[in-house]
This record gives C-alpha cells, structure tokens and sequence, in this order.
C-alpha cells in the first residue's frame, strides 16, 4: 500500500476469540474499497497493544473474549477503548444480545451493537459507511 492509499484508507482491527469469526471478518472487510484489514485480537491485552500500534479509525468487539485478564470481557475493553480513542467508532459484534447488555454498551459509547447470529451482514454496510468515499468524517483519536 502506498503512502497516498494509506492516507485515504480507513483501518480496522477486530477483537473476537473465535478463529472462524475473525477469518469470516475480515473475509469481509478485505472486500469493501478503501479498507484496510489490521489484525484481530483475541484477548483484552493483545488488543490493547494492536489498537495502539495499528490506530484504527474501527473496531469490531465481541464481548466473550480469551481471559486474559480476571472478571473482564469485551465490554471492560469497550470503556478503555472510549475513554483513550474518543473518536474511534466500535461495533459490538457478539452472541450476548440480551436487552442489558445492548444498553450497557450504548450506554457506555458503543456505536453499533450486532447480533452474531442475526445481523452479521451488516458489518459491510456499517464499515463501509465510515470511509472516505462515503463522505464521513471520521474524528482523530489520540
């Protein structure tokens, strides 16, 4: 990729535990123009360390992820993600689609929450709406 297709591109990193789930993902977004595939992570840790290398404008998030951490799950991952990349946009990609778990992580700045089972076609659209030939802006993080 050059510099200029860098530029011009939106990169997004996906969080999900299951092998199948993050090749099926980015089955998907190595499809759509101008979006750029930066890896998946499969545990809180690991994630924290790619999002901060790679800076995606994007990120998918499950909420059962790999223990690597006691008592968290991608929803603790959601709050940290929010709190240091206020304008990164996060979709809640996840099996766990009960009514408190939908609200606690709009509540807490998701801006998309899917159902694995159900709305997994949609990841396209959603991403695919965030990049410069859809003419959104996305806001720097940092």
């Amino acid at each position: 990729m050059t510099k200029q297709q860098a530029q011009f591109s939106l990169k997004v990193v996906t969080v999900d535990d299951s092998p199948i789930i993050a090749e099926r993902l980015q089955t998907i977004l190595d499809q759509i123009e101008q979006v750029v595939f930066a890896g998946n992570a499969t545990n809180i840790a690991t994630a924290l360390a790619l999002i901060e290398r790679e800076q995606p404008q994007v990120v998918v998030l499950d909420i059962n992820l790999r223990a690597d951490l006691p008592m968290l799950n991608g929803i603790n991952l959601l709050i940290m993600l929010r709190k240091k990349y206020i304008g990164i946009k996060i979709i809640m990609l996840t099996n766990l689609t009960h009514e408190q778990y939908r609200n606690t992580c709009l509540v807490h700045g998701a801006d998309y929450f899917l159902d694995k089972s159900n709305e997994f076609d949609k990841i396209a659209e959603i991403v695919g709406g965030f990049t410069p030939l859809a003419g959104l802006n996305i806001l720097s993080h940092g």
